[in-house]
């Protein structure tokens, strides 16, 4: 009777044995565009968590409208940008959660703590009543905020129901808030009309230590591109820190940055320049839109944030048209521009038909080192060379302890590289002749094993020339 051997096993008994194994190539790793990152801070929701959001109409229900302080404006940002998710973080500390006691009987007496789960001022209200389809054995529980109801719950109330235990029931499950039993209700719960609920306070400490404890909390997690919520230099210095240190560790991530127009122009050139860094977008400039609000600084670097993410990296975003942008905040010379450019500050132009858009798509990179060439100033070169790394490794990921270190070993790895470069090539993102092979430099020992990727990124045809050739008439024959 057949049945299974392992690899080295020599059966006792004659026979038939059998075992099987993968042929086939590990599954190739595709782009992952349009992931982005946000620190933010909001008078609502999580605090010190990441969560992903995948559509901007779930920041309301996640964060709230942000309050008067807050700055939920740069996750939407990053998705009119074009993310197609945004992990965020709020940060702070402190505050407290708001909260209401429901009562019952008469004199009125506390059955129920009802507490909201996050800190924050967000104004809530609350309301308890009879439903109109059965008022004699069902209440409801309406939680709005403003014109808008956010929740509803509905449970038994007809004679002899333990009220306090149906209502934390049904509401168990609610996003808002949560019940506590404080004493058994003699009589039915009382009947309140939108009754505002004790704000809480929104949480205070946005430093520098607040921004960098929320980017370690990010780093578990995968993303492409990260925005702030703030301009403040401090802040600036220590994400440009976490993001070198983490692309270090294998996280191909890229940076934006900005400030508004309230510093200087030559300033701003100066601090773009200083941060000469391809991982760091500096967005210099702004937009403003049709009803006459203004984006820059922060807010227009989460715009450009999304648009450097949801852009797959065969194309560029140099003249790319800022959607619902109708003017630009500053006016700039030709010469500011290609100053700008040169000191690596990304700004915004303005095209032939009064289209806003991007002038040209750079980093921070104005002075290459020995080990980065020119391809690096460029948005689109980065992003193709973190693609290419960040596609490579997870192609190869999964075989790691799984092959053996000879040369059918090595070869698998060289086969799965090349299939990554030559699907980079088909998408028009490297040229022809892209390659991976074992390393000629560096002998395979051990558990060890060197390979060398050999590419060319495709560049964007950004700068056209033309000859003109004019003469006064043609020559005679």
């Amino acid at each position: 009777m057949a049945s299974f051997f392992i690899p080295g096993e020599q059966k006792i008994r004659p026979g038939v044995y059998f075992r099987y194994e993968n042929y086939g190539a590990p599954p190739l790793a595709g782009a992952d565009d349009g992931r982005c990152a946000a620190v933010l801070r909001s008078n609502w929701g999580p605090l010190g968590q990441a969560v992903t959001i995948e559509n901007f109409n779930d920041i309301a229900a996640i964060y709230g409208d942000g309050g008067a302080e807050g700055t939920t404006a740069v996750i939407l940002e990053q998705f009119r940008g074009g993310a197609r998710s945004v992990t965020a973080v709020r940060i702070g500390s402190g505050g407290t959660q708001g909260s209401y006691q429901i009562m019952s009987g008469s004199p009125a007496i506390p059955v129920i703590q009802l507490t909201m789960r996050h800190p924050g001022n967000r104004a809530f209200a609350l309301t308890i009543r009879p439903t109109l389809d059965d008022p004699n054995n069902r209440k409801e529980l309406l939680l709005t905020e403003g014109t808008a109801s956010l929740e509803r719950f509905t449970f038994a109330s007809g004679t002899g129901v333990d009220q306090v235990a149906a209502l934390m029931s049904a509401a168990a499950a609610s996003a808002y808030f949560t019940l506590t039993k404080l004493a058994d209700a003699a009589a039915g719960l009382t009947t309140i009309n939108q009754a505002a609920i004790t704000p809480g306070t929104n949480p205070t400490a946005y430093d520098v230590a607040a921004y960098s404890a929320a980017f370690e909390i990010l780093e578990a997690q995968r993303w492409n591109v990260l925005a702030i919520d703030t301009n403040d230099v401090g802040v600036q210095a220590v994400m440009q820190m976490y993001l070198n240190r983490v692309y270090r560790g294998g996280k191909f991530v890229i940076g934006v940055l900005g400030e508004d127009s309230a510093v200087g122009i030559e300033t701003r050139m100066q601090h773009a320049s200083a941060f000469n860094d391809y991982q760091i977008v500096y967005v210099g400039t702004g937009f403003i839109d049709s009803a006459g609000t203004r984006y820059e600084g922060w807010q227009a670097a989460a715009r450009v944030a999304g648009l450097i993410a949801g852009t797959p990296s065969n194309e560029s975003i140099t003249h790319t048209v800022i959607t619902g942008a109708a003017d630009m905040t500053e006016p700039l010379t030709n010469n500011m521009y290609e100053r700008a450019i040169l000191a690596g500050m990304l700004t915004f132009s303005t095209s032939s038909t009064n289209a806003v858009w991007v002038e040209s798509g750079i980093n921070t990179l104005n002075a290459p080192t020995a080990n980065d060439d020119a391809g690096w100033k460029k948005i689109k070169r980065v992003k193709v060379r973190f693609e290419l790394m960040q596609r490579m490794n997870d192609t190869v990921e999964g075989l790691i302890g799984n092959i053996d270190n000879n040369e059918n070993g090595r070869m698998t790895i060289v086969q799965s590289g090349n299939a990554v470069c030559n699907a980079m090539v088909t998408e028009r993102k490297l040229l022809t002749g892209a390659q991976c092979e074992i390393d000629p430099d560096n002998t395979p020992t051990g558990d060890s094993a060197w390979f060398r990727v050999t590419a060319d990124d495709i560049d964007a045809l950004e700068k056209m020339y033309f000859t003109f050739r004019f003469r006064f008439a043609p020559e005679e024959a």
